[in-house]
């Protein structure tokens, strides 16, 4: 009987409590950010790197959510671009958000982009650090860049001792 109840108040100490996001995820809102450094990818390559983190390339969606990313690559000091969720690879000149297929409503283009440079299909969109501090420059698809992966910051639990 003792056992028993060691068992039973030892359980009575341990609680779950859910974690916003995974280790190494960022969290911001509703959502949980992983910028990837280490392995450089193509726009294709990055989507399903995220997806087999069961998220996918972000979606930037407000301007909140643009200088929450700008300040953690600025504090992080991270360099180079990032790969984001969006392409006008169905449809020249339609942007659109790849996983749920919406037109791209806020946006942050470098002035005179997305542009195709030299008649050169530049199909997918990335963010840029550097002199051109944070804004949107639409790439080659087959360029190996960094990436951030976007998931819903939920469900992810982890068990507290507090006792």
């Amino acid at each position: 009987m003792r056992i028993v109840i060691t068992v039973c108040c030892f359980l009575g100490t341990v609680t779950s409590q859910s974690a916003p996001c995974p280790y190494g995820w960022f969290n911001r809102g509703s959502s949980c950010y992983a910028f990837i450094t280490d392995a450089p990818a193509t726009w294709t390559e990055a989507e399903v790197h995220c997806n087999l983190m069961q998220s996918r390339l972000v979606e930037i969606e407000t301007v909140v959510e643009d200088e929450f990313l700008a300040v953690h690559l600025m504090n992080s000091r991270f360099t180079g671009s990032f790969w984001i969720g969006l392409s006008d690879i169905l449809v020249e000149g339609k942007w659109l958000w790849m996983s749920t297929q919406t037109i791209a409503t806020y946006t942050n283009w470098v002035p005179g982009e997305p542009n195709s440079y030299h008649s050169i299909a530049e199909d997918c969109a990335a963010i840029r650090t550097g002199s051109r501090l944070f804004h949107w420059n639409d790439f080659a698809c087959s360029t190996k860049i960094n990436f951030i992966c976007e998931k819903e910051a939920h469900g992810h639990e982890h068990w507290v001792v507090v006792g």
